[in-house]
């Protein structure tokens, strides 16, 4: 099979991830023009209630005399000074627009608007569908808890690992990690990213799981796995918008509270992401070869659970641990 990053064109068609910007300039212009593209921070996500750093950069002419104007409506503060500043987001979920505006005495001004998806991972009200069951574990590193489920003789996790010690969240977007956890290289998968007791699954470990869910008929790893992957799908809303695109071939059933979701995949070393909302990709532990490492993935449109593999440090995939059953 070729490598799955190859098979895709570069391009992502988010279901729930809005992010509207431009660059705009004054009615009255003044004939001479800012030099250098105004970009900022500010993601496509953020949660409620938590405190964000806003920045802006990217004016390289003039280099004096510039006004940086924030315009954040429904945060605590509806405006603010300077090319930095701090910011609460707002306990209400929906969405809000953050502009920034960069005006000089003799330049037309500089303006770039973008929409921000607020949300709250832990209100069913905002973030509903993932069943989280009743085991669970605290990671020791960091105080996160994984709640986990007991599938024939291995234990797994029911939703992606977030460890930030390794790995990127999709699109470097820090809030999205709370709903698809993060994306790892192989290569990183290698580096005791899951807790202790805890490992990064191997085929083997793969195999057991789709022997489980397909009523405990045997399934080798080289196999699409027939309607495995919507068997481990969950239905899931982020401010009531579905978080998998919709599909009538997939009907989703999360077998084992397993919550399959479309967390995308990421290119280039954790440098580009594509596919969120669209696929969902697991890595396995098991090399195929020396510079490549297999990966199961879940399609929106298509029940199945096929594999495929891909550069060890340059493909970036989401990561299930698992352990052996106490049970």
């Amino acid at each position: 099979m070729r490598e799955f990053s190859r098979l895709f064109f570069p391009i992502v068609l988010l279901t729930i991830a809005v992010g509207v910007s431009c660059n705009k300039t004054d009615e009255t212009t003044t004939g001479l023009y800012m030099s250098g593209p105004l970009v900022s921070n500010v993601p496509s996500h953020l949660i409620s209630g938590t405190e964000f750093q806003l920045r802006a950069t990217g004016i390289t002419l003039p280099v004096d005399s510039l006004t940086y104007k924030w315009t954040t409506k429904g945060f605590n503060v509806d405006s603010l000074l300077g090319p930095t500043g701090t910011i609460i987001v707002p306990d209400s979920v929906g969405l809000y627009d953050i502009t920034i505006r960069v005006s000089h005495p003799r330049y037309t001004a500089s303006q770039l608007n973008k929409t921000v998806i607020v949300f709250n991972p832990n209100s069913a009200e905002s973030f509903s569908g993932v069943v989280k069951g009743d085991q669970y574990i605290t990671d020791s590193r960091d105080g996160q808890k994984y709640y986990f489920s007991s599938i024939g003789s291995t234990d797994w996790f029911n939703t992606n690992l977030n460890w930030n010690g390794k790995g990127m969240p999709y699109n470097n977007v820090d809030a999205l990690a709370a709903i698809f956890g993060r994306l790892y290289t192989w290569t990183e998968t290698t580096q005791n990213i899951c807790p202790a007791g805890w490992r990064v699954p191997s085929n083997e470990d793969w195999e057991e799981l789709a022997k489980n869910a397909n009523g405990g008929v045997s399934i080798p790893f080289d196999s699409n796995w027939p309607k495995i992957g919507e068997r481990l799908s969950v239905t899931a809303k982020l401010n009531s918008e579905n978080i998998w695109k919709y599909s009538p071939n997939n009907i989703k059933s999360n077998l084992f509270n397993w919550n399959a979701l479309p967390g995308g995949n990421s290119l280039n070393s954790l440098r580009n992401f594509i596919n969120m909302n669209q696929y969902g990709m697991w890595w396995s532990a098991t090399e195929k070869d020396s510079k490549n490492a297999y990966y199961r993935y879940i399609h929106f449109d298509g029940p199945d659970f096929p594999y495929s593999y891909a550069g060890k440090s340059t493909f970036g995939a989401s990561v299930r641990c698992v352990r052996n059953s106490d049970n």
